[in-house]
């Protein structure tokens, strides 16, 4: 009987994955929770209708406080857009807190969720995601876990 991989087993590897349902993206977003960038990292190409961006992750597989740079890159953009962000200020650090899908039968529009109330927001024609970490891990400067206050639903 085949048994499933944990988590903790790919703390010694470079990720590669790939989205392509609403599923797929909820596991890159938990990977790519509290993940850095800033604007110069991020780059369109409109004509390839494709959106990259480097981000320094957080090793959320590790037992200690790393991080590692990853490209995420995400096809069939057919237009992007933001929101509560400085676009010329190429060098403030950006928080990505979540990768949202919101899927309708005429439109797919997967938002990249910031900290400070951010946004970038893109119009897709299918889901198509990939990551892959492109460093090798280093010790993340704070030293620390990023932290989250639990919010309860009434």
């Amino acid at each position: 009987m085949a048994q499933d991989v944990s988590f903790s087993e790919g703390a010694d590897s470079a990720l590669y994955l790939g989205a392509f349902t609403p599923e797929d993206v909820e596991v890159v977003s938990s990977i790519l929770q509290d993940g850095v960038f800033c604007m110069k990292d991020l780059a369109w190409t409109k004509k390839k209708r494709k959106l990259a961006l480097l981000v320094n992750r957080f090793r959320w597989e590790n037992n200690f406080p790393e991080r590692v740079r990853t490209i995420l890159i995400i096809d069939n953009v057919l237009k992007i857009s933001s929101q509560g962000i400085e676009r010329t200020d190429m060098n403030t650090p950006l928080n990505l807190l979540k990768l949202d899908v919101n899927q309708t039968k005429k439109s797919i529009v997967l938002t990249l969720l910031l900290s400070e109330f951010g946004a970038i927001r893109c119009e897709i024609e299918a889901i198509e995601i990939s990551m892959k970490d492109v460093t090798r891990p280093y010790k993340a400067k704070s030293g620390k876990v990023p932290m989250h206050p639990i919010i309860y639903d009434s």
